[in-house]
């Protein structure tokens, strides 16, 4: 899966947006009308938010989905999807370790050496099938 990045600064999103934590500052590293690809979908706080590795560093992100289009819809055939999960988390999909195992989507988040070493091959696999 695919997007095109619409926006990148809050303040030109929804306010659901400040409701779950983001402020009118709050400006992503992401750029304009630049495509990224997607390596997970989650649901947190009833907003749909894509897993993207930004511009600015090699860690992966969750951003609101609404930041972006949809410019491809294909998704990779071995992802997962999982519903109900704890937390403000109540779904995600994604590859394995994102979706069966909770320290690894925890791991991303704090930046975890062993859990970005597993999204960069996954990513990997993921780019080389999208090519």
């Amino acid at each position: 899966m695919k997007v095109k990045c619409k926006m990148n600064k809050c303040l030109e999103s929804s306010e659901k947006n400040y409701e779950i934590g983001y402020s009118p500052e709050t400006i992503f590293d992401l750029k304009k009308d630049e495509q990224y690809s997607v390596y997970g979908i989650c649901e947190w706080n009833s907003s749909l938010h894509f897993l993207i590795k930004g511009e600015e560093d090699n860690f992966p992100s969750w951003y609101p989905s609404e930041l972006f289009e949809v410019t491809e819809k294909q998704l990779p055939l071995e992802w997962y999807f999982n519903l109900d999960r704890d937390n403000d988390i109540s779904a995600v999909w994604g590859y394995k370790e994102l979706v069966m195992d909770e320290s690894h989507f925890d791991g991303l988040m704090e930046r975890e050496n062993d859990a970005l070493k597993v999204f960069l091959e996954r990513k990997k696999e993921i780019d080389e099938d999208f090519c």
